[in-house]
């Protein structure tokens, strides 16, 4: 039910949206897609795979593919490990409305234009 809200909500802001439920289901389509994601949010706490184990499943695939995760408790270990598991940004939840948007406008400007090396 959540994701279909959160679907619906980025949709409106105009974002195209796929949502999975399954983490399993949402690696095979990153795997299978022929072009990456833009971006890709995932929750810390799934079914059969960590957000961190998601994220460096994402970030072996498509390493320049942001990954944000999203979790209603962020402890310093979550700080600590996310970097390196390839993680562009922690969420909290439960967040706004305002807040998802913010992050997930942060993580798209920067896939369209990455910083000056």
């Amino acid at each position: 039910m959540i994701a279909f809200l959160m679907e619906r909500l980025l949709q409106r802001e105009g974002y195209r949206v796929t949502v999975f439920t399954h983490a399993a289901r949402a690696l095979a389509a990153v795997r299978d897609h022929a072009e990456p994601f833009d971006l890709v949010i995932t929750d810390y706490n799934m079914p059969g795979m960590s957000g961190l184990e998601f994220a460096r499943a994402v970030r072996e695939l498509h390493p320049d593919s942001p990954v944000a995760i999203t979790s209603g408790y962020i402890s310093e270990e979550l700080r600590a490990q996310a970097p390196a598991a390839g993680v562009s940004e922690l969420i909290y939840k439960p967040n706004t409305v305002e807040e998802l948007f913010a992050a997930v406008d942060r993580l798209a400007r920067a896939v369209l234009r990455p910083p000056s090396r």
